[in-house]
């Protein structure tokens, strides 16, 4: 084939170098190009690839704009079924480009589909769904309805991979009513969307009737695979709802239509991947095997490198979990030797995420028998593969329920702890800080990878987008070459992923080097690189005289506290297991919404739950601080984590040897951060505060938002106060003030951004409001303070990660309410805050004196009123 290929090209191209002599390039290039579309046609892609690219030249020296555009779709497309998206995406972005030249509208919203389809396969979903966002305005323009509840299809299909499941309940919503009237395949497909959302939502009933009706649409046809799809859904509904033997008769009858007819190979093994869950789950482990190991022959038959290393590794799970507890010394050695073959697989697939859990599997073996050296290695090593891993391929739709079965997402950063813990063990305190800030710096990243931050240091600007733009075609190439490797579509090109390989590599180094050079300067910027290991020693020389910082580690049956001043470095360790532990946090924060707990409206039946509130906040106290009191100085800065984001430490109680109990706030101030890498960022100065700008109610429909933003003006009388129509953000983008103050509705789980929306006014129509990215506050030159007070009725929403992002852009203390009690604590919280502020303490100091008024405020003494307003800063 190759043979014949070369010799194809070769006359090919002496036809072409006949033609310009002739004076005929451009005739003979058309013939090319139709003989490269019917091949095409015919799916023989590396022929039409060929000539396509050989004809493609001609068209652009001869002006044949169009052509120029058709030619590069096609190759994109044959690059999409290929498995090269990065590559396909460059030829669809060039086609878009002269598209737009030639206005022709149509021809561009198909390309925006297929940038889409592009940007869903390298994992870039919010860039996706903008691009089908785009197709879908086109087509509405054009009444395509067609492709419009086509691309409602894959808008929901994305939203539901996202976790934004009220988005996809309403595109698949939208596309079935469009469907609905035709009945079949694709009524049946957006029933089946509607049905797993559904799901996912716990609605299990109203899931399980969903799945039902898709199927009835499907009857008398011939749609094996769909109907078998169909199935495996109920199924997996079935299992939640605790039928067990229903679901397996569910995927048993689907597994043997499929093979029954030979189709729908992907399909057949999730079903009996699915049947191994209902087996393993019930503890039958040697059933569960046998399952697991016939999807995985299939998916090795059928080149899915990823499901058969997944498949493999569910395999191995059995083994282990057959093994007697008192056997498990003596089988150790060859249970990790196993794992480490399926390490190995997924190595050689490209798929990294399954090669790292490998590992933290043989980690996890050692330790458990006390071998602390290898169980080391072993995570070290799970962790080397992450830290050097961007972007892998992944199917969601094939492959995504292995990793929710196996709990990856949060097993990943369970082995920075788990690392962390063993280093602690080992008397290696400080790789063990250094390793769980690496997972932080990871995990923040991550969410800010995609997010627009402006770069106000103009030195650093063109470096810094520069290093970001590497970082992301970084990940999409990575993403291409695990495609290359994990899927076997026919292709042996292994010139074209060992160039892949180079490139990675030497944009892994350049990356890197900007990397280094930008955080040296600015550490601000680091979160937006993932940049490398903190140092310790540099760490402490930022942190405050009189400054004691934090940070909670909770292991196996430990917690650990590590302890930093300017001078000191300690490990404390309390005997508590982490689920334990976290389960009282989380029991704490239950009591501290609960009406009964914090009105007493539950009369008697009141006391029982205050007083365990009470008792789980000395208790609490106990484990988190008693191992550092003796540390405590005047300012204490917690330093958050994943297990605890959003919970008040400030709120919770000391109770001395005499009975009396104050809370944290009480004894030292309590402020928070959002990394320890964020000590060493450079902030405005807040010494000399003067102006105040305060904007918010942007629909001025909340006349008590008015009176407190107002009021401000008594401790500022030159305060700038913006309200309803005057809160937009044509008054806020070019605001220089010390102080701003946000008062409004901040809306997670809308709009594009993961940092969700701010609602500000809409100057024409003052009773509607606009949305803009939280991100955008960083296009407003970097106010040394600022304050969010979230008034939106449900409260939960500003976070670590909001704090984070100001304070990438200089502020240095950022204040907000992480839920929402009732507008007389808000209304309490800014006076008395102005007051000591205006007063000239310290914005810390303003902070803490505010929280310790409200009390000593009868309406408002409860933690659940006072303990919502959050300080990110440094004293």
């Amino acid at each position: 084939m190759r043979s014949r290929i070369a010799i194809l090209s070769c006359a090919l191209l002496l036809l072409l170098a006949q033609c310009e002599r002739n004076d005929q390039p451009l005739t003979d290039a058309t013939g090319v190009f139709e003989k490269a579309v019917s091949y095409f046609e015919d799916r023989a892609y590396m022929q039409a690839e060929s000539l396509f690219v050989q004809s493609l030249p001609v068209f652009e020296r001869s002006g044949q704009t169009y052509t120029v555009v058709e030619a590069n779709r096609y190759l994109g497309q044959i690059y999409l079924a290929e498995g090269r998206f990065y590559t396909a995406l460059g030829k669809f972005e060039s086609a878009l480009e002269l598209t737009q030249s030639l206005k022709d509208f149509r021809t561009e919203m198909k390309l925006r589909e297929l940038i889409g389809d592009s940007y869903a396969s390298l994992d870039a979903y919010q860039s996706a769904l903008i691009s089908y966002r785009v197709a879908h305005r086109l087509s509405s323009a054009f009444n395509d309805l067609d492709t419009k509840a086509s691309l409602e299809m894959k808008m929901g299909e994305i939203s539901t991979y996202t976790n934004h499941m009220d988005d996809a309940f309403a595109y698949y919503q939208a596309a079935y009513s469009y469907y609905q009237n035709q009945g079949g395949v694709r009524a049946a497909e957006s029933l089946g969307g509607l049905g797993e959302v559904l799901y996912r939502q716990k609605k299990l009933d109203a899931a399980e009737n969903s799945l039902n009706q898709a199927r009835s649409m499907i009857q008398k046809s011939n749609e094996l695979v769909l109907d078998a799809r169909l199935r495996m859904e109920t199924g997996i509904v079935l299992k939640a709802q605790g039928k067990n033997n229903e679901a397996l008769q569910e995927f048993r009858d689907a597994a043997n239509s499929l093979r029954s007819k030979k189709t729908g190979r992907d399909q057949e093994i999730q079903l009996l991947f699915n049947i191994g869950t209902v087996y393993f789950d019930n503890g039958r482990s040697a059933d569960a095997k046998k399952y697991f190991t016939e999807a995985e022959g299939l998916a090795r038959s059928s080149g899915d490198g990823i499901a058969e290393g997944y498949l493999g590794l569910f395999g191995v799970r059995c083994d282990e979990r057959s093994v007697p507890a008192n056997q498990i010394l003596q089988n150790v050695d060859r249970l990790a030797q196993d794992y480490q073959l399926v390490a190995q697989k997924f190595q050689a697939g490209g798929h990294r995420s399954g090669e790292a859990y490998a590992h933290a599997q043989v980690g996890r073996l050692y330790e458990s028998i006390g071998n602390l050296t290898k169980a080391r290695d072993e995570y070290r090593q799970a962790i080397e593969v992450e830290e050097t891993t961007l972007g892998e391929f992944m199917l969601p739709k094939y492959h995504h329920q292995y990793q929710e079965i196996l709990n990856l997402e949060n097993e990943r950063s369970g082995w920075y702890a788990q690392l962390a813990s063993l280093l602690i063990q080992m008397k290696g305190k400080d790789e063990a800080l250094s390793v769980i800030e690496l997972g932080v710096q990871r995990s923040q990243s991550k969410v800010l990878q995609d997010v627009s931050i402006a770069i106000r240091h103009p030195s650093l600007k063109q470096d810094l987008l520069k290093a970001r733009s590497k970082v992301r075609e970084l990940r999409m190439l990575q993403i291409e070459q695990s495609s290359m490797l994990s899927v076997r579509r026919g292709l042996n090109d292994d010139r074209y992923v060992n160039a892949l390989h180079n490139q990675i590599s030497n944009l892994q180094r350049e990356a890197a080097a900007l990397s280094e050079r930008i955080g040296g300067q600015y550490p601000n910027y680091e979160p937006l690189l993932h940049a490398g290991p903190i140092k310790i020693k540099e760490i402490q020389a930022s942190i405050p005289p009189g400054t004691l910082v934090v940070r909670f580690l909770p292991a196996n049956d430990q917690l650990h506290v590590f302890a930093l001043t300017k001078t000191k470095f300690e490990v404390k360790s309390t005997i508590v297991p982490r689920e334990k532990l976290l389960a009282l946090v989380a029991e704490y924060q239950r009591l501290l919404h609960d009406p009964s707990v914090y009105t007493g409206t539950a009369g008697e039946t009141s006391v029982s739950t205050m007083t365990r509130f009470a008792t789980l906040s000395t208790q609490l106290y106990d484990y988190l601080f008693r191992p550092v009191d003796g540390m405590l100085e005047r300012n204490l800065v917690v330093v958050e984590s994943p297990e605890f984001e959003g919970f008040p430490f400030h709120t919770i109680e000391r109770q001395d040897r005499g009975g009396s109990v104050k809370y944290v706030i009480e004894i030292t101030s309590v402020d928070y951060l959002p990394s320890l890498s964020a000590i060493r960022f450079k902030t405005a100065d807040t010494e000399h505060l003067s102006r105040v700008t305060a904007m918010g109610n942007p629909t001025g429909k909340n006349w008590s938002i008015d009176y407190e933003l107002r009021d401000i003006r008594s401790f500022f009388k030159e305060a700038t106060i913006l309200i309803s129509r005057d809160a937009s953000w044509n008054n806020l983008k070019d605001v220089k003030t010390d102080v701003l103050q946000l008062s409004s509705d901040f809306l997670m789980g809308e709009g594009d951004s993961p940092l969700g929306m701010i609602a500000l006014s809409k100057e024409q129509t003052p009773d509607d409001v606009s949305k803009i990215p939280f991100e955008k506050l960083t296009e407003v030159q970097a106010p040394a303070i600022v304050v969010l007070s979230n008034q939106y009725g449900q409260g939960f929403g500003l976070s670590t990660a909001h704090a984070l992002v100001l304070r990438i852009n200089g502020t240095s203390d950022v204040f907000f309410n992480s839920w929402f009690s009732d507008r007389k604590a808000a209304k309490f919280f800014s006076e008395f805050f102005y007051t000591h502020l205006a007063n000239g303490l310290a914005p810390g100091d303003a902070y803490r004196q505010a929280l310790l008024n409200l009390i000593r405020t009868r309406d408002v003494s409860h933690p659940h009123s006072w303990g919502q307003f959050f300080h990110f800063g440094l004293g």
